[in-house]
C-alpha cells in the first residue's frame, strides 16, 4: 500500500522512505483484525461498528470467496453470493458509506482477456455495481 501510496519503487529509494511512511500513517485508514473466511454478518456488523465509531466513509472486502466460504453450503452458490451482494448493497445505501468490494475472476486462457463475464454470478455483481474494474 506505501508503494501505490508513493507511486513509486521505495525499495530503489530507501531514502524517501520515512517521509513517505510519515504520510500514509495521517491516513485515516483503519482495518478490521479478521484473517481467513468470515460470515458475512459478523463483516456487516464490524463495518456497522466503524460507520458509527469512525465515521467512515468506504469500506473495502477482500475478498467475497471467502465469505462465501463460510456460508450455508447447501443453498447453491449464486443464492449464496446474491445474498451476500445484497446485503452489501443494502449496508452501502442505509450507511452512505461506499463499499468497494474485491471479487477474484475466474480463471481464463493466458490469451484471452478478462471481461465481466469473467466474474461468477455477473448479473447481480454488475447489475448492483456502480463500477466494475477488472484488473
Amino acid at each position: 500500500m506505501l508503494t501505490q501510496f508513493s507511486m513509486q519503487r521505495l525499495e530503489e529509494n530507501l531514502e524517501q522512505y520515512d517521509s513517505w511512511a510519515d504520510k500514509f500513517e495521517e491516513l485515516p485508514l483503519y482495518f478490521m483484525t479478521f484473517h481467513g473466511q468470515q460470515n458475512v454478518k459478523t463483516v456487516l456488523d464490524a463495518m456497522q461498528h466503524a460507520v458509527y465509531l469512525y465515521d467512515i466513509s468506504h469500506v473495502i472486502i477482500d475478498n467475497l470467496q471467502f465469505m462465501m466460504g463460510q456460508e450455508n453450503l447447501s443453498v447453491d452458490k449464486l443464492a449464496v453470493q446474491d445474498h451476500i451482494i445484497g446485503a452489501f448493497r443494502k449496508f452501502a445505501t442505509h450507511n452512505s458509506c461506499h463499499v468497494t468490494l474485491i471479487i477474484h475472476p475466474r480463471k481464463e486462457e493466458d490469451d484471452k482477456e478478462l471481461q465481466t463475464a469473467s466474474i461468477f454470478g455477473t448479473a447481480k455483481v454488475s447489475t448492483f455495481s456502480y463500477n466494475v474494474l477488472i484488473l
